[in-house]
C-alpha cells in the first residue's frame, strides 16, 4: 500500500490545511524541476491521488468519531476563493509549460529546416566547384598537349645549351675567385701607385727631371685598381642572371 503521507511530506496527524499546502509545494516544486510533460502529469495524477485519499481519510476518521466540523459561510467563501487560487495557479504553469514546449517544438523544427537548407546549399556549392573543376580541366588539356609539343621542339635547342650553362657556372666560380683575389691585390696595388709617384715627385724636388710616364702609370694603375672590384661585381651579376635564364629555360 502506498505511503500518501510521504508523498506529500506530511506527518500522519497532519490537518486538512497542512495536507493542502503540502500538496501545493510539491505541485509547484514538480512543474519547477520536471521538464516533459508526460512524467510531470504522472507525478500530479499521484498528488492529486494522495490528495483525495488523505481528505477522505481525514473525513472518515471524523464522522467515526462523530466530530461536527462547523463552518461558517466566511470561512466556505475562503476556502473556494483558495481553491479557486490554487486553480488558476496550476492551469496557469500548465498553460506555461504547454507554451514552452510548443516554442520547443517550433525551435527543432527550425533548426532542422535551418540545417535542411545549409546542406542544400553545401551541396549545390559542391556540385558547382566539381563543375568549375571539370571546366578547369578541360580548358588545361589543350594548353598541356600544346606545351608538350613546344617543349619537344625546344629539346635540341635546350641539349645545346647545357655544356653554355656548364661553362658559365665554371666562369662564375673562376670571377668569385678573382673577386676576392682583386679585393687584396687592388690594396697592394693602390699602396704600390701612390708610393711610386710620391719617390718620383720626392726625387723631381731633389733636382731630378720629371718622368710624365711614371706619374701617368702610376695614376692609372690607381684608378684601376679602385675601379676593379666594382666591375668585377657588376660582370660576376650579369653572368648569374644569365645562367639563371638559361637554367629555367633548360630546367
Amino acid at each position: 500500500m502506498t505511503d500518501y503521507y510521504k508523498i506529500l511530506g506530511v506527518e500522519k496527524n497532519a490537518s486538512k490545511e497542512e495536507i493542502k499546502e503540502a500538496y501545493e509545494k510539491q505541485v509547484v516544486k514538480i512543474k519547477k524541476e520536471v521538464v516533459n510533460e508526460k512524467r510531470l502529469n504522472e507525478f500530479l495524477k499521484l498528488f492529486d491521488q494522495a490528495y483525495e485519499a488523505l481528505n477522505s481519510l481525514e473525513e472518515n476518521q471524523l464522522v467515526d468519531k462523530n466530530a461536527t466540523l462547523i463552518m461558517n459561510a466566511k470561512e466556505v467563501q475562503k476556502e473556494l476563493e483558495v481553491n479557486s487560487k490554487s486553480n488558476n495557479y496550476i492551469s496557469r504553469n500548465n498553460s506555461k509549460s504547454k507554451v514552452r514546449s510548443a516554442s520547443r517544438k517550433k525551435n527543432v523544427f527550425t533548426e532542422k529546416g535551418i540545417s535542411k537548407n545549409k546542406d542544400k546549399k553545401n551541396k549545390l556549392n559542391d556540385n558547382k566547384e566539381e563543375k568549375g573543376r571539370k571546366e578547369k580541366a578541360s580548358e588545361k588539356s589543350p594548353k598541356s598537349n600544346t606545351k608538350q609539343i613546344l617543349n619537344l621542339l625546344m629539346l635540341p635547342f635546350k641539349l645545346i645549351l647545357l655544356p653554355l650553362i656548364a661553362i658559365l657556372s665554371v666562369i662564375i666560380l673562376l670571377c668569385q675567385i678573382i673577386n676576392v683575389v682583386s679585393w687584396i691585390a687592388t690594396k697592394l696595388l693602390i699602396v704600390g701607385a701612390i708610393s711610386v709617384g710620391a719617390i718620383h715627385l720626392y726625387q723631381v724636388k731633389l733636382g731630378q727631371t720629371i718622368n710624365y710616364n711614371i706619374l701617368i702609370l702610376a695614376a692609372s694603375v690607381l684608378l684601376a685598381s679602385f675601379f676593379l672590384p666594382y666591375i668585377l661585381k657588376f660582370i660576376l651579376k650579369i653572368l648569374k642572371k644569365l645562367n639563371n635564364v638559361l637554367k629555367d629555360f633548360v630546367f
